[in-house]
């Protein structure tokens, strides 16, 4: 709970104060990896133009290997958001950009030993809002989400559920 709230701090920090916030979504999340990871998924977004907006996003997923190992996976990233429909059901789509931190480890006697990195990633997919009323929407999405790891690209699908709330 506590990286959720740090997660969010850091996305309102992020926001340009001329941008006025449209919507704050913040749910599940599920990354399938080698090894399928669990965590929460946040993003606040920033209304442009009607259709066209800015998302600031951010992810946290966590797991265990099958060798006893735990990994981790949190990402930051930035970029716009396409809009499209309008009432009840509001499809979009998003190609975002930023940075993925990556940390693997596992305990030896008492002895925790890992390796973490912070390497560039990017993301590009989409996702359904439904309204549930005037402010309120359940989400889904999906997106593909990579990360130049050691100069090869590591790819994995992400998929999101929760709720947003919207300003207006």
């Amino acid at each position: 709970m506590r990286r959720l709230a740090a997660a969010v701090a850091v996305l309102l920090a992020v926001a340009s104060p001329a941008a006025q916030a449209s919507d704050l979504f913040a749910g599940y999340s599920m990354l399938a990896s080698d090894d399928t990871l669990h965590g929460w998924h946040a993003a606040l977004g920033f209304g442009l133009t009607g259709r066209v907006g800015l998302v600031v996003d951010a992810s946290g997923h966590y797991g265990d290997a099958e060798d006893g190992s735990d990994f981790s996976s949190l990402s930051l990233m930035a970029g716009p958001r396409f809009t499209f429909g309008g009432g009840r059901l509001r499809p979009f789509v998003h190609v975002l950009a930023g940075a993925v931190r990556t940390r693997a480890g596992i305990e030896v006697f008492d002895v925790d030993i890992s390796e973490k990195s912070t390497d560039f990633g990017g993301a590009a997919g989409g996702g359904l809002d439904i309204g549930l009323g005037e402010r309120w929407a359940a989400r889904l999405a999906a997106d593909y989400r990579a990360a130049s790891v050691d100069g090869e690209t590591e790819g994995d699908p992400r998929i999101s559920a929760g709720v947003v709330y919207r300003f207006h």
